[in-house]
């Protein structure tokens, strides 16, 4: 018993590390999936940071600034 609360708060810290240092995969997640954003939301994917457009074809991707 004198461990799993110690435990539980590592879980706890590691869990919310991993959620705050996601960064995309490539320009279309990076709008896409499970941020939903809109045009102009920044946004950024392994390679480089910027803002959610249209491209020609109409999909929405992260635009490098």
């Amino acid at each position: 018993m004198m461990f799993k609360l110690p435990i539980q708060i590592l879980a706890i810290a590691a869990a919310f590390l991993v959620g705050v240092n996601a960064v995309a995969d490539n320009d279309v997640d990076a709008c896409n999936g499970s941020n939903h954003y809109d045009v102009g939301h920044s946004c950024a994917f392994a390679e480089s940071q910027g803002t959610c457009q249209l491209n020609a074809c109409g999909n929405l991707i992260c635009i490098p600034n």
